[in-house]
């Protein structure tokens, strides 16, 4: 077998290689070479990464697991619950209702021990003892407590004004006083006046029949009803209050003085009858027609 033969037999080829160019690659060869080696050299980060995202992928099919807190030298406070919001107030709340009466548990304890000292002082004076201790069976010999300018008396003491059974006069100072229960039945009561105090209630008078000028005037009273029965009244004050009715007036026969300034009444003709009558004050009210009172003998109308 001839050398060419065996060559083209081991390498394949038609014909042996020219030995002036075995060792070279043609022009075109070179290009197509340097590009498979540069898409090589790009695609090797891709596998790398693609044999990476291969095998994480099984790691993330398990929802991820949240990692133990480490550990704290300080432990946080506890939370505290939100302080609960004071209840909403109810609609009857909100409109201030009159305070409730205390209950007031007296002693008949001797010596009297008295919580203001204005009316210890006009007690001492009515008594003509200036010192030294009260005994409780001495305040029925008290005749006249002028109290007109006892500031702080915001009440009246329930255990000791009803020992006042000999009282005649009784004039309280302007303020906050607005219960009369502890004086109803102080039945020798003459001279009362209540002016420029909270009172409204006039129903612990009713019993008060000796009761001949009483000045309730710039106080809240609206019912004159309690003093229907009151017939040895001559003078009544109501000076701006809420009172419009004067038919509970209509008995009073020995009334010679009503004041009535600055009132809501419009309608006098319950006065009428009342012969006794000298001197009425209606400047300010709403009264428009007076001649009901100008049929009575002698009576003076003071209109301003």
């Amino acid at each position: 077998m001839s050398l060419d033969t065996a060559f083209r037999r081991r390498h394949g080829t038609a014909t042996p290689p020219d030995p002036g160019t075995a060792g070279r690659r043609s022009p075109a060869e070179v290009p197509l070479r340097a590009a498979s080696c540069i898409i090589a050299a790009m695609n090797r980060p891709l596998i790398f990464a693609s044999l990476v995202l291969a095998l994480c992928l099984p790691g993330c099919d398990e929802p991820s697991k949240p990692a133990a807190p480490a550990a704290s030298a300080e432990v946080a406070p506890a939370a505290q619950a939100p302080s609960a919001a004071p209840p909403a107030a109810s609609p009857a709340a909100a409109v201030s209702a009159p305070p409730k009466r205390r209950e007031v548990v007296c002693t008949k304890s001797d010596p009297v021990t008295f919580a203001h000292p204005a009316l210890e002082a006009r007690v001492r004076q009515q008594l003509q003892k200036p010192e030294g201790p009260i005994a409780r069976a001495q305040l029925k010999n008290v005749k006249t407590l002028l109290l007109s300018d006892a500031q702080g008396l915001d009440e009246l003491d329930p255990c000791i004004f009803p020992e006042f059974t000999g009282l005649k006069g009784l004039y309280l100072p302007p303020g906050k006083i607005d219960d009369l229960n502890p004086i109803k039945g102080l039945t020798r009561i003459e001279s009362l006046r209540v002016s420029a105090t909270l009172v409204k209630d006039l129903s612990p008078l009713a019993g008060l029949a000796k009761l001949d000028r009483l000045d309730i005037g710039r106080t809240p009273v609206s019912d004159l009803s309690p003093l229907a029965g009151l017939t040895n009244l001559t003078e009544l004050q109501i000076d701006e209050t809420e009172v419009t009715d004067l038919s509970p007036l209509a008995g009073l026969k020995k009334l010679e003085m009503l004041q009535m300034k600055r009132t809501r009444v419009s309608d006098v003709s319950p006065l009428r009858d009342l012969k006794s009558l000298k001197n009425v004050y209606i400047e300010g009210s709403r009264v428009d027609d007076a001649s009901p009172l100008r049929a009575i003998p002698g009576i003076k109308i003071h209109e301003g």
